[in-house]
């Protein structure tokens, strides 16, 4: 059970951490992002999770917009694993002075169960919040 939860975790991570672009309303907090791109996940909704994230100005490539579907896939049958989602609560919301960068601690619980905390880290891009890899 603490294995899958590692693998879940650095699936994400290493999304978070090797990618980054596109929009989300600049009306909706980091916080609130977040819990949609962890539903987002849990449904399939690849296109969604690559829309919000940053890639700096640049346009994905189809290889990486291959890998990140791959990683994105295998982050949803881990959650399916977990037999889904229960709930997400968003723990922490910290935005910086001057209101461009943020992070965002979480607390998902499984309906096995299972719990896990999450940090994702938000940049202001074209006005927007976006999942930053950095």
């Amino acid at each position: 059970m603490k294995k899958l939860s590692v693998i879940l975790s650095l699936v994400i991570t290493s999304f978070l951490f090797f990618y980054t672009s596109c929009g989300t309303s600049s009306s909706s907090s980091p916080g609130d992002i977040s819990v949609k791109i962890m539903k987002d996940i849990e449904k399939g909704n690849i296109d969604a999770v690559i829309a919000v994230l940053s890639t700096n100005g640049k346009e994905l490539s189809d290889e990486d917009t291959a890998k990140l579907t791959a990683m994105l896939q295998m982050g949803q049958e881990e959650i399916k694993k977990k037999d889904g989602i229960k709930t997400i609560e968003v723990i922490e919301e910290d935005i910086n002075e001057a209101g461009d960068i943020a992070k965002v601690k979480m607390k998902i619980v499984y309906s096995n169960g299972a719990e896990d905390t999450e940090t994702h880290k938000f940049v202001i891009e074209d006005g927007k919040w976006k999942l930053s890899m950095k």
